[in-house]
């Protein structure tokens, strides 16, 4: 019984476990206390000088919108849109951690201390404080330039207060996901994310058109919505927040235990691949991260009976592909809806770079939407070789579904954009002309090659990279954006696209769509086998 009762107080809990990988790793790295404050000194100076200048420009944006007149007809506030904003922003938050784990072991933390008899709990303790504290740091980081844009007068204490809320309801978010994890039910988290985001994105878009706000409710700034005479109101909310994330980190704390090996790999193992694709720049892989999840049979049956020739039974599985992909089916409401708060948004109504910015992000979202089924046909290239269609041919099928998906999205935002003024029609063939473009942007982006590591590298601040790596990312982004040009003219000119400007617009969008197609069957048909 000696022995053992020694044997036992010889055992290292969790904590005593990290502390000794760290020391041991201390002991071997050849990088000196001094050159790592350097480091970190000069990102913090790096960073809080982007900031300046990012919250300085958005400040001049708000003098700017403040001194243009108000547009004719009624808008919608900046509050609910500021608020689809958040919510869309909270939802892609607790999506990634849901998608990536908020707890998790590496593979080498895995294979050393998993099957140690040490405490899980103890082992796994700092991760979660690891990422919370990341979280909230960098929501408090992206926050604070839209803060001081956004505050008519900004104080030093008010934006502070505004930070710290917005830092501790990210770490709250880490403590609500990880309490999930610790009891085996995250894998209803994103969907339920994503539903509420796609609900809020749809209802914001009908009531910008359908049921605007009084435009007095816009005159009304942000720090005037609580009354005078409760001043510690603010405080009293972020306080508020801060004990919830407590509260949800202590209990998520409490359940690390539960955690089973094989979640923790797995979650590990995705994590560290997602981390290795933001670093090499390769946002396919990234995507393939955050959608690693294994999917249930789907037992119905589609007949497809009208089917007779090939390139339509191309373009019956790709619409059989989207329409079983609800993550980009609520994509597409989305991207319709950026658009339309874009442009019936107070304020940005008034700022023409913010609305053509809107009408390509929205577009842009919808062709990386579309262009799912041409991503998988690029992954798995022999299934259309099975088929007797040139590579040519092929193409030009899996432009079908995307090129009739576009068309819905944009005519469904033009329509909201121009309802009430007389234009709806003028702003929807605005959108239909630009879809051409749009759609050899989604299939050149699904074709889009992988980095070519096997040539020359470049050494950059993410570390080494393919040298044209830059031409690679853009492909399918460069077509769209290029075919947009009359569109984004016709904004700078101000009041309704003209009939001379769509046909412009259609013009240009079907030769640089034809253009950018050709590139890529000219890359297929001369790619080896």
């Amino acid at each position: 019984m000696t022995a053992v009762a020694a044997a036992r107080e010889r055992e290292l809990d969790g904590a005593q476990v990290r502390r000794l990988t760290s020391r041991s790793a201390a002991a071997r790295a050849t990088t000196t206390l001094w050159t790592r404050l350097l480091d970190a000194w000069s990102a913090a100076a790096t960073t809080a000088i982007g900031l300046a200048m990012l919250g300085g420009w958005l400040a001049s944006v708000r003098d700017t919108i403040g001194s243009r007149p108000p547009m004719p007809g009624s808008a919608l506030p900046t509050g609910p849109t500021a608020a689809v904003v958040t919510v869309v922003a909270v939802a892609g938050l607790v999506g990634v951690l849901d998608r990536l784990g908020p707890v998790s072991a590496s593979p080498a933390a895995a294979a050393w201390w998993l099957p140690l008899p040490a405490s899980r709990r103890g082992l796994l303790r700092a991760e979660l404080a690891r990422v919370a504290g990341a979280c909230a740091g960098i929501t408090a980081l992206l926050s604070l330039p839209l803060f001081l844009a956004w505050t008519a007068r900004p104080s030093a204490g008010g934006i502070l207060l505004d930070v710290a809320g917005a830092g501790v309801t990210a770490a709250g978010l880490v403590g609500a996901v990880a309490l999930l994890e610790t009891r085996g039910a995250t894998s209803r988290v994103a969907p339920v994310a994503g539903a509420v985001a796609v609900t809020v994105s749809a209802a914001a878009m009908v009531a910008a058109v359908v049921a605007p706000l009084a435009r007095a409710a816009a005159d009304i700034p942000r720090r005037h919505l609580v009354p005078d005479g409760a001043p510690w109101a603010p405080g009293v909310a972020v306080a508020g927040a801060a004990l919830a994330g407590v509260v949800l980190l202590g209990l998520a704390d409490r359940g690390l235990g539960r955690l089973p090996a094989r979640t923790l790999r797995l979650s590990g193992s995705t994590a560290q691949f997602a981390a290795a694709s933001v670093l090499s720049l390769d946002t396919r892989d990234l995507g393939r991260a955050l959608a690693a999840r294994r999917q249930r049979p789907v037992r119905r049956r589609w007949l497809f009976r009208p089917v007779t020739r090939a390139w339509q039974a191309v373009a019956a599985a790709d619409l059989l592909l989207l329409v079983r992909s609800p993550w980009q089916l609520g994509q597409l409401v989305v991207a319709a809806a950026v658009p339309v708060l874009a442009a019936r948004t107070d304020g940005l109504d008034r700022l023409p770079p913010a609305v053509w910015g809107g009408l390509l992000l929205g577009w842009a979202l919808a062709a990386v939407s579309v262009g799912h089924p041409a991503r998988h046909a690029s992954a798995a290239p022999g299934i259309d070789r099975l088929l007797p269609l040139s590579p040519a041919q092929a193409v030009a099928a899996h432009c079908a579904v995307p090129a009739l998906a576009l068309c819905v999205v944009a005519a469904t935002s033009g329509v909201l954009i121009g309802a009430g003024s007389g234009s709806a029609l003028a702003w929807a063939g605005l959108g239909l002309a630009a879809v051409p473009a749009w759609t050899a942007a989604a299939v050149r982006g699904g074709y889009r090659p992988e980095l070519d590591w096997t040539g020359p590298v470049m050494s950059t601040p993410m570390g080494t990279l393919p040298a044209g790596i830059g031409a690679t990312l853009v492909q399918g982004l460069d077509v769209g954006i290029l075919g947009s040009v009359p569109a984004i003219v016709a904004v700078h000119l101000g009041g309704a696209p003209s009939a001379g400007m769509i046909a412009a617009q259609l013009l240009w969008a079907l030769a640089v769509g034809a253009g950018g197609l050709a590139l890529t069957v000219r890359r297929l048909t001369s790619a080896p086998d």
